[in-house]
Parts: C-alpha cells; structure tokens; sequence
C-alpha cells in the first residue's frame, strides 16, 4: 500500500487573496463553530468554509464531520486536498474497495496530503471533524453505489 505523504506539524503560509474573504478580516474556524450545511453518506456532514467549489482554480476550504463509527464509501476528488485533522482520528484507506485492515491512522494535529484522482475512502472510531484545503473545481466521485 503506498502511503500517504504525512506531516507531523503544520505551517501555513499567508497568500494574499483579491476577493471578498480579504476584505472581511480574520475569520477563525474551531470544532466547536462549524454550522454544517449538507449530510453525507455514513452520517457525515460537510460545510464549505471558502471558496467555490464549483470555481475554476480558487481556493476553497471545507469541514468534514464524521460521527462515531462512519465511513465514507470509496471516491475521487478532482483536485489534490490537503487535509488537517482538528478532532478525533481518520481512518484513511486508499484503493477503489473499503479494507478496514489496510488504513492509516491520522491523529488530530497532523496533516495529511490526498492526490487528487487517488481512490480512498475514510472512517473514524471516534467523533472526528477535517479541515481540506484544495483547488477548485472541487467534487466527490462515488466509485460505488452510493
């Protein structure tokens, strides 16, 4: 199994935005703010922090929640993610077939690099929320019935 690119620290760099996210000052995102707009198979929720996703190369960051015991089925995002656990531990499998004994544990705090176009699909043995950060336009293909 080829293993995700992982990084035990995190380090943003500020890149200057003309849009209207700039203009609007600072904006802080913790687990325990996050207003869920859409649900998600397995129970989960996702909420779009930034950006369109429906755009053409902007930026766009989004939240993830997994409750307890979900998984998301096998699927595909157009672009790359970049993606930061704030809570709980993903339980990230790559290929086109869940095999819940071939995962790799990411814990809060560390960041993990999904290409985009790799088959993967995740899970969670505790309440779990994600933030991504990745390129628009910006889309999940299901690889299975779903």
């Amino acid at each position: 199994m080829r293993l995700f690119p992982m990084l035990s620290a995190v380090a943003f760099v500020a890149v200057p935005l003309a849009d209207a996210a700039a203009e609007q000052g600072i904006e802080v995102w913790s687990a325990g703010s996050l207003q869920w707009q859409e649900s998600r198979p397995g129970g989960t929720q996702r909420s779009f922090l930034e950006g369109d996703p429906m755009g053409s190369g902007g930026v766009v960051t989004y939240a993830f929640h997994m409750p307890a015991g979900a998984w998301f089925p096998p699927h595909v995002h157009a672009t790359t993610a970049r993606v930061f656990v704030l809570k709980g531990a993903l339980l990230l499998g790559e290929g086109d077939v869940e095999d819940h004994s071939k995962v790799k544990r990411v814990e809060a705090g560390e960041v993990v690099l999904v290409p985009g176009s790799l088959p993967h699909y995740e899970g969670c043995d505790g309440d779990t929320i994600i933030i991504g950060i990745a390129t628009s336009p910006f889309n999940t293909r299901f690889l299975g019935k779903h």
